[in-house]
């Protein structure tokens, strides 16, 4: 099919053209991601079994300590593009049923801690809501893993739950250095590349928010963005409760 005299793509072709763009994106994002940590667990390992014997006890568990973190930034960008890939094609399940949504945030809190970073997490005790506990889990983690990536190692990480109204509440609150109003819905987006003052370096794919919102509208919720009570960033998600 022609029109004046160029070739059209019919509507099949376009959709076939652009979640073949869509997928070379992901993957092209996902080498990007995993490149650093394979080369620094690489050379981590390497100096760890070159000089094992002259490393002190001390030496060789900072460096266990960071061949884990790195292999857990691996992980996370790993199934943040499955995710996506799942997304895209419709085929993302969710088991939606009556969870303790409180006992769901707080292990969630209590996975995502690291090193000596201090946690504030105030949970609301009997709270029901009809959720998926591992996607809700997940969510919850990268809102934690968020909030530590844009905040100063030793300030604090609020996570928090309440009920308002017919709606659950997860707060998680950090004290760096905020998102502005006219980038708060540019942080939720595929590939989301916006990053705050002094934090332009830090490594991320650009997907954890964009996953979370997902998340939270399969849920029948939604995910925003507002300022800390402190200072820093709340990042909320809505979730309708029983009841």
């Amino acid at each position: 099919m022609t029109e004046g005299g160029v070739p059209r793509s019919a509507p099949g072709e376009r959709t076939d053209a652009n979640e073949s763009s869509r997928r070379a994106d992901l993957v092209a994002k996902l080498t990007h991601e995993i490149r650093g940590p394979v080369s620094t667990i690489r050379g981590l390992t390497g100096t760890t079994l070159t000089h094992y014997e002259r490393l002190s006890d001390d030496e060789r568990k900072e460096f266990l300590q960071l061949i884990r973190h790195e292999a857990d930034r691996l992980e996370r960008a790993v199934e943040q593009v499955a995710l996506v890939l799942k997304l895209d094609a419709g085929s993302l399940r969710f088991d939606i049923r009556p969870h303790d949504l409180g006992g769901i945030v707080r292990d969630a809190a209590r996975d995502a801690e690291t090193g000596d970073r201090p946690f504030e997490v105030d949970v609301a005790e009997d709270l029901e809501a009809p959720t998926d506990s591992t996607y809700i889990g997940s969510l919850v983690r990268q809102l934690v893993d968020n909030a530590s990536t844009y905040s100063p190692p030793d300030a604090p990480i609020g996570v928090h739950l309440r009920r308002e109204g017919d709606d659950a509440l997860i707060e998680v609150i950090d004290r760096g250095p905020g998102i502005p109003p006219d980038k708060r819905e540019a942080v939720f987006e595929r590939f989301a590349d916006w990053r705050p003052p002094g934090y332009e370096d830090r490594p991320g794919t650009g997907l954890g928010l964009f996953i979370c919102r997902a998340i939270a509208r399969a849920h029948g919720g939604d995910a925003s963005i507002a300022d800390g009570p402190a200072g820093g960033t709340m990042l909320i998600v809505r979730l309708p409760v029983e009841g």
